[in-house]
């Protein structure tokens, strides 16, 4: 259990250095999609490419991100954990700790570097490094955490899951507009376009096997945990005939699928329109068609599991030999298997104000996953937002915007940009729920570009 830990922490400390992070993108919460160009305006939708308005080229230069992102607000912290919290935790406060979590019980994190990009006259082309992590806990681990357990109750933790891969993926990006006659009588502009990625599997470091037992040695660039089974068992030893063994047991098995390279495509389409000098709308599909084959040294790794959690032989040192709970049962190769990599919808509307010397769009934008798998979600995400500068001062643009639903269930964020003839400062700060005490996670990111 301690080794699976420390590789499952360190995977989300990991993720905390970077994200899928654009600075003029954060700032407005992610909802100016359409007002995105060149090198910015690939991951959203690359048919913005295809405007006239758009750069003529530009190229960015590795954009900096830092995203810390918790369950708990500072709040909690405070009022039940913190050295003069009330730490007498009544029924009422553990259902206030718990309700912290909105029933969300995944874990989500994405490393999501752009090493390159850059543009030219309705294309893009993209080097970027991701890696991704999708750690589910089972509601009933974190309800016993917090509530304890009962004498002679059996609690099951089956639905436990884990699935990380890291890859690398080349892009080339292209859009064009559509100039049919009955298309140039409803919108000023209308284009369509598409990215088409190579993705290459990286494998990680070197990581020992579970079992301390086994010389085997772990190097994947995927693995998913899989048919988890596992329970937790009190017996009652208060009584004339306790059992003079273990009182509490923790006993399962779970298979472990790892691959150490694998290769695919992914294909984002979309499509984008001016209605007139003021609107616009957009439609784009991310991982439209996307997948990847794992074909290079697949195993699947086969563990028992058992921590005796008190003996009554050591109730005066209670010593828990964590080490030595794995035992692995079998190791078997696996042949090529496949990932889909999950579908995600996404439409846009921006709406362009003059007020006096101002110029002020209001963006937004609707996003909708199918599967609720390697961070993408059901659950519908709405990004409403600004962007505004001042005729005598264009140089300086500020963003603003609000998001309601998805994993983070509420976030706001605020940013602004630098842009100069041919270069451009990007700042962006995103936050989790309210600010303050109430916040749950920060985020910001820094980007600098050149364009013409």
């Amino acid at each position: 259990m301690k080794k699976l830990f420390i590789i499952l922490s360190l995977t989300v400390i990991l993720s905390l250095n970077a994200g899928l992070n654009n600075p003029t993108a954060m700032g407005s919460s992610y909802s100016n999609a359409l007002l995105l160009k060149g090198i910015d305006a690939v991951r959203y939708n690359p048919a913005t490419l295809g405007f006239s308005d758009n750069y003529k080229g530009s190229i960015n230069f590795f954009p900096v991100s830092i995203l810390a992102e918790n369950s708990f607000s500072r709040n909690v912290y405070d009022d039940y954990i913190a050295e003069d919290g009330d730490n007498e935790w009544s029924i009422s406060d553990r259902k206030n700790i718990l309700d912290q979590l909105d029933d969300k019980w995944r874990m989500q994190n994405n490393i999501n570097i752009d090493l390159i990009g850059f543009s030219v006259p309705r294309k893009a082309y993209t080097l970027n490094l991701q890696s991704i992590q999708d750690i589910s806990f089972p509601e009933a681990l974190l309800d016993l955490m917090l509530g304890g357990n009962e004498l002679d109750e059996e609690y099951n933790f089956n639905e436990f899951d884990a699935e990380v891969m890291n890859t690398v993926s080349l892009g080339y990006s292209f859009a064009e507009q559509v100039k049919l006659d009955g298309v140039k009588e409803i919108f000023r502009e209308f284009s369509v376009g598409a990215t088409i990625r190579y993705i290459y599997a990286i494998p990680t470091a070197e990581m020992d096997d579970l079992d301390k037992d086994s010389d085997d040695k772990i190097t994947a660039a995927y693995f998913k945990m899989d048919n988890v089974d596992g329970y937790l068992d009190t017996d009652d030893i208060t009584g004339p005939d306790s059992p003079d063994s273990n009182a509490t047991t923790l006993k399962g098995s779970f298979d472990l699928l790892t691959s150490e390279g694998g290769q695919g495509l992914g294909i984002d389409l979309g499509v984008a329109a001016k209605i007139n000098k003021k609107m616009s709308i957009g439609l784009s599909v991310t991982n439209a068609l996307a997948g990847i084959s794992w074909y290079k040294n697949n195993k699947t790794y086969k563990y028992d599991y058992q921590l005796n959690g008190i003996l009554l032989t050591e109730l005066n040192e209670l010593e828990l030999d964590v080490d030595s709970m794995y035992t692995l049962k079998d190791v078997s190769e696996t042949r090529k298997f496949f990932t889909v990599l999950p579908p995600e919808l996404r439409l846009d509307f921006t709406w362009e104000f003059h007020p006096g010397k101002q110029i002020l769009y209001w963006t937004n934008s609707y996003v909708q996953g199918f599967k609720n798998e390697l961070l993408s979600t059901t659950m519908p995400k709405f990004s409403t937002g600004i962007q505004w500068n001042h005729k005598n001062a264009d140089w300086f643009i500020f963003r603003a915007g609000i998001t309601g639903g998805g994993d983070a269930l509420y976030s706001s964020a605020f940013g602004f940009s630098l842009a100069f003839s041919h270069y451009s400062f990007d700042l962006g700060v995103e936050n989790k729920y309210w600010y303050g005490a109430s916040s749950k996670g920060l985020g910001l990111a820094i980007g600098q570009k050149f364009y013409w």
